[in-house]
């Protein structure tokens, strides 16, 4: 899959600090960026080993990440899957973060356990990150990734995708997704006070390319 200099591929572990060390610069203050590099590399690694997931990176033609996407068919106790499955290995690589702001045990839990969310989403497919190198930006390499993404997710016989990015102080990506065909769905306050934007995309039309 190409488009000019930009390749997409399948993200395979190879791939995955460079998806972590990307994660880090486009995120920066976010929850997962403060659970750290280690936290973050498990989840992507774990995810990467399930059925059910779409994970493509963006090479130039050095063979250098330009970017990546990451999603799964069924978000609908995710984590609290992965974290029965590695339970003891997650704990660990949060420690750290534990340490450094002891209240975000709670959060942990709550998103551990909590499925209330996913129940109410609009589509039980979620594109979950995407983040593209800021002196890629301006070469279409997000717009690719994502359509590309949901070409993988219709291969699977998903029908709508959804995902959930801050509405305030957000002009530019929520412009972005709808852009790449997302309506919006709702607004919503996080138990933290955050308001967040909530985009779904029907796949029922969406031409299947090769």
């Amino acid at each position: 899959m190409e488009n000019g200099s930009i390749r997409i591929c399948a993200m395979e572990s190879v791939h995955l600090k460079d998806v972590v060390r990307i994660h880090l610069t486009s995120f920066p203050g976010f929850f997962l960026t403060f659970l750290g590099p280690r936290f973050l590399y498990l989840l992507y690694r774990e995810i990467l080993s399930t059925d059910g997931h779409v994970a493509l990176v963006a090479m130039n033609d050095q063979g250098g990440v330009m970017g990546f996407v990451l999603g799964v068919t069924d978000q609908a106790g995710l984590y609290s899957r992965l974290a029965r499955k590695r339970w003891f290995q997650f704990a660990f690589a949060a420690i750290g973060a534990v340490i450094k702001k002891p209240t975000i045990v709670f959060r942990l839990f709550r998103a551990l356990r909590y499925s209330g969310k996913s129940q109410s989403a609009a589509a039980s497919a979620l594109l979950m990150s995407i983040a593209v190198l800021p002196e890629a930006s301006g070469q279409g390499v997000g717009k690719l990734l994502v359509r590309k993404f949901l070409q993988g997710m219709k291969k699977l016989h998903v029908s709508a995708v959804c995902l959930t990015t801050d509405r305030d102080g957000n002009e530019q990506v929520n412009r972005f997704y709808e852009q790449t065909g997302f309506s919006l769905a709702k607004s919503y306050a996080t138990p933290e006070g955050r308001w967040m934007n909530e985009y779904f995309v029907d796949l029922q039309f969406l031409p299947q390319e090769d």
